[in-house]
């Protein structure tokens, strides 16, 4: 019996030693995961998607409650823009905020982004990106937590150089669309001139249907 045993318990300890001795995954770099955020819309060259805007927007003293319509659209690889549907004027500005948020493509390119971290975020595991801008603008930081299951951008902070921000919360519902578009977000913004909460409802969205070019250039 010793001698059955014990070549099964070298084999055993064997196998330890090699698992102890084999060098751990390399965790994931920023370019890794936005590429893996982007191929979630690998096939999608485009959308357009009705959206309707609620919510307050404080200015002065005053607190004044406001609902807009409009259209998003998005034309691969990264130009997007959102076009409101006579926004009154006090709204203006956090309309034309979010028209500017840009895409997995376009942060890569434009924001200069430290190694990710990992961490609970609700109730799940993201990653943890922070971006600097690589040439002069008025943000001062991007913050922004991506699934570390899905890879699917769960929640974006903007820091601007003059103390503003701008909080965006994607929610998602499976089987919504194949690419896994969001379906609703909500919006906290501080700003100096005005501050905000909204809540954004996305209708159905036309997928892969051709956009003109002047949707974009107006933005």
């Amino acid at each position: 019996m010793l001698v059955l045993v014990l070549p099964c318990v070298a084999l055993v300890l064997g196998a330890v030693g090699a698992a102890a001795t084999s060098s751990p995954t390399p965790p994931l770099d920023a370019a890794a995961i936005l590429q893996r955020s982007e191929s979630r819309w690998k096939g999608l060259s485009s959308y357009q998607v009705p959206v309707t805007i609620s919510g307050s927007v404080r200015v002065a003293f005053v607190s004044v409650p406001f609902k807009m319509t409009g259209t998003q659209y998005y034309q691969a690889p990264d130009e997007q823009a959102l076009h409101f549907d006579n926004p009154p004027s006090y709204a203006r500005g956090l309309g034309n905020t979010l028209s500017t948020l840009g895409t997995p493509q376009t942060w890569l390119r434009d924001y200069a982004i430290a190694q990710p971290v990992s961490q609970p975020h609700g109730r799940h595991t993201a990653y943890l990106l922070t971006g600097t801008p690589k040439r002069e603008s008025r943000i001062k930081t991007m913050t922004m937590w991506i699934s570390a299951t899905t890879f699917g951008i769960e929640s974006i902070i903007f820091s601007y150089t003059n103390g503003a921000s701008l909080t965006v919360a994607f929610q998602r519902h499976p089987g919504v669309t194949q690419f896994h578009l969001p379906r609703s977000a909500t919006v906290v913004a501080k700003f100096p001139s005005y501050s905000g909460n909204a809540q954004i409802v996305y209708g159905d969205y036309r997928l892969n249907q051709p956009i003109p070019a002047t949707v974009f250039a107006a933005h």
